[in-house]
């Protein structure tokens, strides 16, 4: 269980409400735990006695620190902190992994592999509706966690070709979205994922720093801007054994 030495009590004179409270108390806690793997977090029935209110304020808290990746839960057994596992949550921002990662208090960085302007694949030009002659700027980058490779994505966006950024540039920004927004005014404000499990094939696992063949999950992004322009796709790698993706689905 997660230690609560000393533990932080709601202030009912507040002007947050008591389910914030209590999510930000709790997610204090899990960052600062050295809770033991498989062990459940406080049940419903434990919080509503700690923090003397009623159930509804701790179902939602409970509720958004499982739609943010701080704790999963499994009927019938309980609510587990996640362990040093980063979560993908449903909401999250296109190109927005690092910094959430890091708000998680997470040591998150990237390193850009290449940007060049390349001509499209078969598959991409089928994709994206472009021509063989057509050209899309192609931005490689690896994401880190703990030094550790994490994500390997390739991101191909079919822009102006005055749209030119160097390796510096964007290594500079969490997301060549930013940067696509600030110089070009042009916001990506959807992408529509497809996720698949595959095996990693040699160029993967070299920079995943694990073994051909390997599990990896594969999420692969149709990007929009905000007139609902097909601009971009993306293919992202994770390595399978240190990545966990939640979602909700409601009746």
């Amino acid at each position: 269980m997660i230690k609560q030495n000393n533990k932080p009590a709601i202030d009912r004179s507040s002007s947050v409400p008591l389910y914030k409270q209590i999510k930000e108390i709790l997610i204090e806690e899990l960052q600062a735990a050295d809770g033991e793997a498989g062990r459940p977090f406080s049940t419903e029935h434990e919080l509503v006695q700690r923090f003397h209110v009623s159930r509804a304020p701790v179902r939602q808290a409970l509720k958004e620190l499982t739609d943010e990746g701080y704790v999963y839960r499994e009927r019938a057994k309980g609510t587990f902190p996640v362990q040093e596992l980063p979560v993908r949550p449903p909401g999250l921002e296109l190109g927005g992994l690092v910094g959430y990662l890091r708000d998680q208090g997470l040591e998150c960085s990237s390193k850009i592999l290449g940007v060049e302007p390349v001509l499209p694949t078969e598959n991409l030009c089928a994709i994206l509706g472009l021509e063989p002659s057509d050209k899309v700027l192609k931005v490689s980058r690896l994401i880190l966690l703990k030094e550790k490779p994490l994500v390997w994505t390739q991101t191909y966006l079919f822009v102006s070709e005055d749209f030119q950024l160097s390796k510096r540039e964007v290594e500079k920004v969490d997301s060549v979205f930013m940067l696509l927004e600030n110089e070009q005014g042009i916001f990506i404000s959807r992408g529509d994922h497809q996720i698949c499990a595959s095996s990693a094939n040699s160029m993967e696992a070299e920079l995943l720093g694990i073994k051909m063949g390997d599990p990896i999950l594969v999420i692969e992004t149709k990007l929009y801007t905000r007139n609902d322009r097909l601009i971009g796709w993306r293919r992202a790698v994770h390595r399978a054994d240190d990545y966990k993706f939640t979602f909700t689905a409601n009746r």
